[in-house]
């Protein structure tokens, strides 16, 4: 009994490890874009507005994702 219960903890958060790091890394790399978008902005609007708008995605997706 003591055995199944350890090992269902230990399945969960090995299951739960790889995604919270992934969101993570998602979430620093839309900063990262946000953040090298703007300032291009008044250089190249279109490659600035892009890597601005597709960060921006990328934080309030992994936002939402917990949240939900």
């Amino acid at each position: 009994m003591l055995d199944e219960i350890v090992e269902l903890v230990f399945d969960v958060i090995l299951e739960l490890v790889p995604t919270i790091i992934l969101k993570i890394l998602l979430l620093l790399a839309g900063l990262v874009a946000v953040a090298v978008g703007v300032p291009l902005l008044a250089d190249s609007p279109l490659l600035g507005g892009a890597l601005t708008v597709l960060g921006a995605v990328v934080v309030l997706g992994v936002i939402a994702s917990w949240a939900l």
